[in-house]
């Protein structure tokens, strides 16, 4: 009786170390393809050129060139497609003065789209032998004394509130003022300007001839624009020279002549 009760004993211990032998080289099999698996796929994620980043395209960029956005971005050919940091390279394009937004997107595998909107200059600001390019935000553009855009009209008789590239001089009241009053005008109107000319609160336009016009609101040398074109027109085939033009006061232009 105790034989048969140790020997039933002993095979139920044998079963369970049997059992548990057999689950163990399962699990550990299961680790090991698992751990396999795992080395697989980082392989294929990093190691291959499956995920490499390919083609780098650019859209909406019109003064600053491609070679300059990918550098900024900190993109790179080849590098990993899947470790590219979007967040990084928005923040560091969006530095750029010239950018009013930026926007980083996944085109395909190993392809990025950076598609930019570029800040639109308006004015130039003749200050202390420098001019400022300004966009309509009053964001400074640009700096230089030289090679100047010559299709923006030039405004004088203010000072910089702020000097440094990326800076907005929005807090100036005079200088606003002036950004939306062209803001307001099709760049048409402005062909013949060449200075616009702050003396006080009064805006003093002067035309590619010399000749100075106080135009009054936007709304009145709209209106009164083909007028001033007919009146100008009149004017240099009689062979009279204009001293100033006065379009301050509704539906009229009143013109001083140069007398003798």
């Amino acid at each position: 009786m105790f034989g048969y009760d140790f020997s039933i004993k002993k095979w139920s211990g044998f079963k369970k170390a049997l059992r548990f032998s057999r689950n163990f080289f399962v699990i550990a099999f299961t680790c090991a393809l698992l751990s396999l698996a795992i080395w697989e796929f980082k392989y294929l994620i990093y190691e291959t050129s499956y995920f490499e980043l390919k083609k780098i395209s650019i859209e909406g960029n019109v003064t600053v060139n491609k070679e300059t956005i990918i550098k900024l971005s900190n993109f790179k050919l080849s590098e990993n497609f899947l470790k590219l940091d979007y967040a990084s390279a928005e923040k560091a394009l969006s530095l750029h003065p010239k950018f009013k937004s930026v926007a980083v997107s996944t085109e395909g595998i190993g392809e990025v789209l950076i598609k930019v909107t570029e800040r639109e200059g308006i004015l130039l600001v003749l200050s202390d032998l420098n001019f400022y390019e300004l966009d309509s935000e009053g964001y400074i553009l640009s700096v230089n004394n030289k090679n100047v855009r010559v299709d923006l009209p030039i405004l004088t008789g203010c000072q910089m509130p702020v000097k440094t590239v990326g800076s907005s001089i929005k807090a100036d009241a005079k200088i606003k003022s002036v950004i939306n009053w062209v803001i307001n005008l099709e760049p048409s109107y402005l062909t013949n300007i060449s200075e616009i000319s702050l003396s006080g609160s009064e805006l003093l336009l002067i035309t590619n001839d010399g000749i100075k016009i106080f135009p009054g609101s936007t709304v009145n040398f709209k209106n009164n624009f083909e007028l001033l074109n007919v009146v100008f027109n009149k004017f240099r085939k009689d062979g009279i020279q204009i001293s100033y033009v006065d379009m301050r006061f509704n539906n009229e232009v009143v013109v001083k002549p140069i007398t003798n």
